[in-house]
């Protein structure tokens, strides 16, 4: 009988037992489930001390798997230097995925990254991304970027 680590953990977790849940994950933590898992309690502090370089290198393997929450925590730890240096142009190889899945927080990140002019973006490919988060939702954050750096103008 093989022991499934992913939902033993996540039972664990969801009832707050977050050293068992983190005992079982680390078991299978090459599997991105698991890896996403253990990113989010890397992230914080559920269980372990918190670490935010093994929560990225978690979240990365995750996001090389597509899973879409993972690329959204990639593109935001390199667009900020969370646990990794700043790297716009890694931060956009994990967002783009995400982003064209339809996630908002992405498409946010993404197009600051690109209003900035970083990673080969530009104020219209920015507001194109702003123009479609607004258009289904009421985002602080997108409003925000929007009014910040003039993407009425792009």
């Amino acid at each position: 009988m093989t022991i499934d680590f992913y939902n033993a953990g996540m039972n664990f977790y969801e009832t707050g037992k977050h050293k068992e849940a983190y005992e079982h994950l680390i078991q299978d933590d090459t599997n991105p489930k698991c890896a996403f898992a253990l990113g989010v309690m890397y992230n914080n502090g559920d269980g372990i001390d918190r670490d935010l370089k093994k929560s990225t290198h978690y979240y990365i393997m995750a996001a090389e798997a597509g899973i879409v929450p993972a690329q959204v925590s990639v593109g935001f730890a390199y667009t900020n230097a969370i646990g990794v240096p700043q790297d716009f142009d890694k931060a956009v190889r994990y967002l783009k995925p995400a982003a064209d899945a339809g996630e908002e927080s992405a498409k946010v990140t993404l197009a600051e990254i690109y209003a900035m002019g970083k990673a080969g973006g530009t104020k219209a490919d920015a507001s194109k991304l702003i123009r479609e988060v607004l258009s289904s939702s009421n985002s602080k954050e997108a409003m925000d970027i929007y009014n910040k750096y003039e993407l009425d103008r792009a």
